[in-house]
């Protein structure tokens, strides 16, 4: 077996909506992240490889000061032998590159991803799912409209979230009750840039999750796990809860009205994947969904279950994998993973208390930072810490 070379190419999606080009250089954002955030697979490396031998590819110097010698050993430095790309998203520039650095083969991982996965980072696989798949009762309101009427009609049945194409940890989101001059305006431009946009029923919603599922080299569809996970007022990404997965899910089931739609839920996502995806593809896979009041009745709670795929290693798996390797087992306290930009990581940090570790690197309480504390010039600091 060839030794994994893990890379953390947070960001990934952009160089789709580019085209999966092989010569490409990501946007300034996208490389600043990479270097505040490539050190994450150095904390908790998925549950998925297998044995202690594995390198991760730096992006850039910017190390957490508590790692320790045996976790910075894994990081690539030259010679990696006859190692085997593990990008977290695929990337054919990217794969590219590094295969030539590391004097890899690169094979499969330089390919072009098949058309059959277009729909899963389009949105389209949204309306696919919902059409094939689900039963929910607004399952019809789905749909990726190229005209400004189709949204016009959309909204006689109600408020509509609008989504961009391409999926972006939040970005892109446009909650609509209805139409005037300057927004429909707007969505003329974006309709004319992406030929497209995704249109659900804006619901209200209480918790997002993320159910996380791995496809193996047999094609089978394995169930992760579920973790709950909390974005800001515009959708963004912040926080995952790291508990045991199956905790989170008897949470999530008991919160529902309707226990079973859980269940159903997860069962759709499996066909779906077995059908759609996994004769195409091999790896994480997430998907997310979240809860909501249904129809306005704070005491009537109901699940959305697809908000978008993400065929990727995803933040939900990684506090997953985190939660296996990085919190004592039989612990009261409640432990998060984030990832905050660096002006507002000063703030946190400046008043968090310092981790406890265990002998094994397991936190006990504090805040640990999981990248570089050296925010000068660093975009994003990652962190696990806990909440008593």
């Amino acid at each position: 077996m060839r030794t994994p070379l893990l890379v953390c190419n947070i960001g990934h999606e952009v160089a789709l909506e580019a085209g999966d080009p092989l010569h490409y250089t990501p946007p300034r954002l996208i490389r600043q992240m990479r270097s505040a955030l490539w050190s994450l697979p150095l904390w908790a490396s998925p549950a998925w490889l297998e044995g202690d031998s594995w390198w991760v590819h730096p992006f850039s110097e910017s190390l957490s000061p508590y790692l320790t010698d045996r976790e910075l050993s894994h990081i690539a430095k030259g010679d990696v032998g006859d190692s085997e790309l593990t990008l977290w998203g695929h990337e054919r520039s990217l794969a590219h590159s590094l295969a030539k650095r590391y004097g890899l083969s690169g094979g499969e991982t330089c390919s072009e991803l098949p058309l059959e996965l277009k729909p899963c980072w389009t949105r389209a696989a949204s309306v696919r799912f919902f059409a094939k798949y689900s039963s929910v009762p607004w399952r019809s309101r789905v749909a990726m409209i190229t005209q400004i009427e189709e949204l016009a009609k959309l909204l006689t049945q109600g408020a509509c979230l609008v989504k961009l194409p391409y999926s972006s940890s939040g970005r892109g989101l446009w909650h609509i009750n209805r139409l005037d001059r300057q927004l429909e305006e707007t969505l003329r431009k974006l309709l004319r840039r992406h030929r497209t946009l995704l249109v659900e029923p804006l619901l209200d919603k209480l918790q997002d999750y993320g159910a996380e599922y791995y496809i193996d080299e047999a094609g089978a569809v394995q169930f992760v796990g579920l973790c709950a996970f909390d974005t800001d007022a515009q959708g963004r990404y912040l926080e995952s809860l790291c508990q045991a997965p199956e905790e989170t899910l008897q949470r999530l089931t008991d919160s529902l009205s309707d226990p079973n739609e859980l269940t159903q839920a997860l069962a759709q996502h499996r066909a779906y994947l077995s059908r759609e995806v996994a004769p195409y593809y091999r790896g994480p896979v997430g998907i997310d969904l979240l809860s909501y009041c249904s129809d306005g009745v704070s005491n009537h709670i109901a699940l959305h279950p697809w908000v978008e795929i993400n065929l990727r290693y995803t933040m939900g798996h990684y506090a997953l994998d985190l939660y296996r390797k990085r919190i004592p087992q039989g612990s009261l306290a409640q432990y998060r993973f984030g990832i905050l930009s660096a002006q507002r990581a000063k703030a946190l940090l400046s008043t968090a208390d310092a981790p406890t570790l265990d002998d094994a690197g397991r936190l006990r309480s504090g805040l640990l930072p999981l990248t570089g504390t050296d925010l000068t010039g660093v975009s994003h600091l990652a962190y696990l810490r806990t909440l008593c």
